[in-house]
């Protein structure tokens, strides 16, 4: 089940912090959570918000050996992902777009354990938190209709918002994972969409390393 709701807000107002909460899962078919983002282009007469929240099915009552402290993911960069199931989207590593760039801030990312406030992440406590700063390169608009999120190199789910990237507008998508375990994790997100002569606009994010607690 997913929970959506946009917000347009009014240029010259303080704008609310749009957090992403996504779901750490163990299995490629379990669902994860929310994420939002925050656009600006030079001229930008309204911002919109979304807000989107699954739930992690993951059972927290068989924990793993415990990382080192402040650890990250062995090896780095990640080998091959694991097998996928058949129809499932799989990740490719790391890709670059004439049109657009993204940009993780930080990374590698700090354990936080800070309450994601959201009830799918109420019983997980390990959470990290990050931006994803996606940026138009040229003039020309872009707009991504299709996100795919994956954790530790398997698909976690879909989001179908859409976000319209300005010429030479930015958009900021806010994004924290949480999980039951404090292992060292990697995440990434791929974008999907056209650019306004309706050529496919397809980039696969960077890594992003999410650190053991310590």
């Amino acid at each position: 089940m997913s929970l959506t709701s946009p917000k347009f807000i009014a240029p010259f107002m303080v704008l609310a912090l749009a957090a992403v909460t996504i779901v750490s899962c163990s299995q490629q078919h379990s669902p994860t959570a929310p994420s939002s983002f925050t656009v600006s282009t030079a001229v930008q007469p309204a911002v919109t918000e979304y807000w989107v929240t699954l739930f992690d099915e993951t059972d927290p009552t068989v924990p793993p050996p415990p990382p080192p402290p402040g650890s990250g993911p062995v090896p780095w960069p990640p080998g091959p992902p694991p097998m996928a199931v058949p129809g499932m989207p799989v990740p490719t590593p790391p890709s670059t777009h004439p049109r657009v760039t993204i940009k993780i801030d930080p990374e590698p990312v700090r354990h936080s354990g800070q309450p994601t406030g959201t009830s799918s992440c109420r019983d997980l406590r390990h959470t990290w938190f990050y931006d994803q700063h996606i940026h138009g390169e040229t003039g020309v608009v872009v707009t991504f209709t299709e996100r795919e999120n994956f954790f530790d190199g398997r698909f976690v789910n879909k989001n179908n918002e859409t976000i319209r990237l300005g010429g030479n507008g930015t958009a900021v998508l806010h994004t924290r994972w949480c999980s039951a375990f404090p292992r060292p994790h990697y995440t990434q997100t791929r974008f999907k969409g056209r650019d306004e002569y309706g050529e496919p606009v397809v980039i696969s994010g960077p890594w992003v390393r999410l650190l053991t607690p310590g």
